[in-house]
């Protein structure tokens, strides 16, 4: 809504600053980390009393206290409001960021609830395969929504280092199958093949949607982890996101321009201010944790943001802490069924198994941090290493 101030910059100069994509970036990160520095305490005590989990999810979680759940219910309603407030709310893209990630929450917070109403042994949440029909539904709505968007690349996939992107460019008789480092088409089919072209490129973004949004519920296991890492890889999409959002930027870097992707970068940067805000109270010994409430919401939103920029590849180098953490819980299912039950590491998620190997938990969790900051920052020298 401040976006609209910039039109009376002729009584009070200063105004003109809402314009700025920059400005209103900052301005929606201090404005999510207030709200929720200021927000939890209060509410604080509302969650220790109804919020508290009823089963232990860790073989020592019995000697430690118990921190109540659903603080992601603060962290997405700072971000909501901050996006509200700095960016254009008549923008579409925004909107659908916001229902998306609502409906997520609405998901984590379910699952938060049974677990706070049941022991882990008569109900652990929602069932595994409910949990990813309803992120099935949000993510194919989202992802339709994005694709019938003026500007996005939802159906292209850019890879790493390459200048051409994986996609079906449909033409006058035929569609192109192209692929990176390649100067002509893999192939061409039939038009009568675009349905099916559309569920593939759907099937692979829901995929990700999926696994960023479950890998950081999985990384949500230790004080502070989940909260840092999203720090760092929300930071990072803010910046791609404004490069795609800024013609001269996209020029020279040989992407995509995306007319108001910038606006994404708000949302991001929200993100972000929300997490720092966060951290204040989740770090060790965290008071509150965000719990599927927050982690599922803003995973699927990280997943989000890759998808309408085509940097679907990208999400296992800006999340690699999230990627890796998912990867190991499947590695070690794999194991278990095809080894006769014989395991790859003491326990996962795979922070965990460094718990168990006896590295201190804050040493894990600033590792963890310092190894999210260098996947950002390798992540961002792929746009220019193209």
């Amino acid at each position: 809504m401040l976006y609209f101030l910039h039109n009376f910059e002729t009584y009070f100069g200063p105004f003109r600053l809402f314009e700025y994509v920059t400005f209103r970036s900052g301005g929606a990160f201090v404005t999510a980390f207030l709200i929720v520095l200021f927000g939890v305490p209060p509410l604080l005590p509302f969650f220790q009393k109804y919020c508290v989990q009823k089963s232990a999810r860790t073989d020592d979680a019995k000697d430690k206290p118990r921190i109540p759940l659903m603080g992601g219910v603060v962290i997405v309603g700072a971000i909501v409001m901050s996006v509200l407030l700095w960016g254009i709310i008549t923008e579409r893209i925004l909107a659908v960021f916001l229902l998306a990630t609502l409906a997520l929450t609405g998901l984590g917070m379910t699952d938060d609830i049974i677990k706070t109403r049941y022991l882990r042994s008569e109900r652990d949440g929602v069932k595994e395969r409910t949990k990813l029909i309803v992120q099935a539904i949000v993510a194919f709505a989202a992802i339709y929504a994005l694709y019938k968007t003026h500007g996005t690349v939802t159906m292209k996939i850019f890879f790493p280092f390459a200048k051409q992107p994986f996609q079906f460019l449909p033409g006058a008789e035929n569609i192109a199958v192209w692929l990176p480092f390649m100067k002509s088409p893999l192939l061409f089919l039939p038009l009568g093949f675009m349905p099916l072209c559309l569920v593939v490129m759907l099937g692979f973004n829901y995929g990700v949607f999926a696994g960023t949004s479950n890998g950081v519920n999985l990384t949500d296991g230790k004080d502070g982890l989940a909260a840092g890492c999203l720090i760092f890889s929300s930071l990072g999409f803010a910046m791609i996101s404004y490069l795609y959002g800024h013609r001269i930027f996209a020029d020279y870097l040989n992407i995509p321009y995306i007319p108001n992707a910038g606006e994404v970068g708000i949302f991001a940067c929200a993100i972000a201010g929300a997490c720092v805000g966060f951290l204040w109270h989740n770090c060790e010994p965290a008071s509150i944790i965000m719990g599927d409430t927050g982690s599922l919401a803003l995973g699927g939103a990280l997943a989000m943001i890759a998808i309408m920029l085509g940097q679907q590849l990208l999400m296992p180098i800006i999340g690699f802490v999230f990627f890796a953490e998912t990867l190991s819980v499947w590695l070690q299912r794999k194991s278990y069924r095809w080894r006769h039950g014989k395991r790859i590491f003491l326990m996962t998620p795979i922070h965990h198994h460094f718990e168990k190997l006896g590295v201190p938990n804050h040493k894990l969790t600033v590792r963890f941090w310092i190894v999210a900051g260098l996947a950002v920052m390798l992540a961002l020298l792929t746009l220019k290493l193209r």
